[in-house]
C-alpha cells in the first residue's frame, strides 16, 4: 500500500449499507449521487441509473475495442508487444523499469469479476463464500460490483471453471506486464484514458473517471458530514473520542484527499467505526463499468481503481505490510487507494496469493487454445 494507506487490511465488525447498487461518479450539489453505469453481462439485476456531470475534456482513447465473448466474459483483444519494458522499477516513480517481451496477442476481460458472476461459480463448483457475503450471497444490490475478499488461488480456480465452459479458449489471470500492457494502450498512457486524471471537486461536486479514495470521501462529506465518526484503534491516543466526519476529511479541487488515514496518530478516517462499517460490506466499490469515460484504449473498463487486481506474477513488494515478502504483484489501485496508487504504471503493491482482502478482485485474461 501507499504510505498514505493503511499498512494492514482494514477490519471488519459492523454493517452499515450506504448503497443503492449504482457506481459513484459524481456528486452533485445538495449531496446526490450521480451515476453513469454501461452494460456488463451478467445475471444480476440491474441497478438504477442517473446522468452524470460533464466530465473535463481528455485526450481520448482512439484504438477501437475489439471485443469477444466466452464463458459468459466479455473478453478485449490486447496485441503482442515484444518490446514491452515497465513504466517504472518496484518502488521507483523514476525511469524506465525492466523489459519483459509480450511476445503473443493474449485477451482481456472487459471488465472486473462481479460479485454475481461468483456466486455462480460457487453454486456450480461449491467453496467458501466471501467473509462480507451472508448467508452465501452479496449483500444486497452489489451482484454487479467487483467480487472481494477472493484469493490469487481462488481466481486461478475461477479461471479454471471457466475454461471447462469455454470452446477454444483457456483462462487464466494476467501477468503483470500483460496487466500494465493492457492499461497503458499504444500511448503509454498514464491513466488508462490518457495522461491527465481530469478529477475536479468544487461546491461538493466530486467529478472523477475511477473509483477512488476522493469518491468515498466525498460521499460522506456530502451525505455524512455532520456524522460522528469515533477513533477506535486502541493505539491511538485519541481512542474512544469523535469527531464530525467534516472535521476529518478534505477533499482538494483537483480530488486530492486529507484527513483519509494517518499512521503516526492512528487516526484520519479509516481508523474510525464508519469505516469498519463500511468494509462490513465489501468497501465503497461500484458498479464494474460505471465510468464508460474512463475505458482504457482497448476497451477495458475499470483499469484505474474500484479493486486492485491479482495477476500471476510474483515479485518482492515494496510498500505496506507486503515490504520485502515475495508475494502477488496486484495492479490498478482500488476504492481506498489514492489517485497515484492508480496510475497505470504504478509498481510495488502485492498481496499473499493464499489470502483475500477487501481491497483486492481480478479480471480474466485468457488465450485462444
Amino acid at each position: 500500500m501507499t504510505g498514505n494507506e493503511r499498512t494492514n487490511e482494514p477490519p471488519t465488525r459492523r454493517r452499515l449499507l450506504l448503497y443503492g447498487g449504482g457506481g459513484a461518479v459524481a456528486l452533485l450539489g445538495g449531496g446526490v449521487l450521480a451515476a453513469t453505469t454501461s452494460a456488463e453481462p451478467t445475471t444480476a439485476s440491474r441497478s438504477r441509473r442517473a446522468t452524470s456531470t460533464p466530465t473535463p475534456s481528455i485526450t481520448p482513447a482512439v484504438t477501437p475495442a475489439v471485443t469477444s465473448a466466452a464463458a459468459g466474459q466479455t473478453l478485449v483483444q490486447i496485441p503482442a508487444n515484444p518490446s514491452f519494458t515497465f513504466t517504472a522499477d518496484l518502488g521507483n516513480t523514476t525511469g524506465a523499469g525492466e523489459a519483459s517481451a509480450i511476445s503473443a496477442a493474449y485477451m482481456l476481460g472487459a471488465y472486473q469479476v462481479t460479485n454475481a458472476q461468483w456466486k455462480d461459480f460457487l453454486d456450480d463448483s461449491g467453496g467458501d463464500a466471501p467473509g462480507h457475503w451472508s448467508d452465501g450471497t452479496y449483500p444486497t444490490d452489489k451482484g454487479r460490483h467487483p467480487v472481494l475478499s477472493v484469493s490469487a488461488e481462488q481466481a486461478q480456480d475461477f479461471c479454471a471453471w471457466l475454461t471447462t465452459r469455454s470452446d477454444g479458449v483457456t483462462f487464466r489471470l494476467p501477468t503483470e506486464a500483460e496487466w500494465e500492457n493492457a492499461a497503458r494502450g499504444p500511448s503509454s498512457y498514464t491513466y488508462p484514458w490518457g495522461h491527465d486524471a481530469g478529477t475536479t471537486y468544487s461546491d461538493g461536486t466530486l467529478t472523477s473517471r475511477y473509483t477512488y479514495n476522493a469518491v468515498c470521501a466525498a460521499y460522506y462529506l456530502a451525505h455524512h458530514g455532520d456524522t460522528e465518526a469515533t477513533y477506535n484503534d486502541e493505539n491511538s491516543p485519541r481512542h474512544g473520542e469523535s469527531d464530525p466526519v467534516s472535521e476529518i476529511l478534505a477533499v482538494t479541487s483537483t480530488g486530492g484527499v486529507s484527513g483519509w488515514i494517518d499512521h503516526s496518530t492512528y487516526t484520519g478516517f479509516v481508523y474510525t467505526d464508519l469505516f469498519d462499517e463500511l468494509t462490513e460490506t465489501g468497501g465503497y466499490t461500484s458498479v464494474v463499468g460505471s465510468h464508460p469515460d474512463g475505458t482504457s484504449a482497448y476497451g477495458a473498463h475499470d483499469m484505474a481503481g474500484n479493486v486492485f487486481e491479482w495477476t500471476s506474477s510474483l515479485i518482492t513488494a515494496v510498500n505496506g505490510a507486503e515490504a520485502g515478502k515475495k508475494v502477488n504483484a496486484v495492479r490498478g489501485g482500488s476504492w481506498y487507494s489514492t489517485g497515484r496508487s492508480c496510475t497505470t504504471g504504478y509498481r510495488g503493491e502485492g498481496r499473499d496469493g493464499s489470502g483475500g482482502y477487501t481491497t483486492v478482485g481480478f479480471r480474466v485474461a485468457a488465450d485462444a487454445v
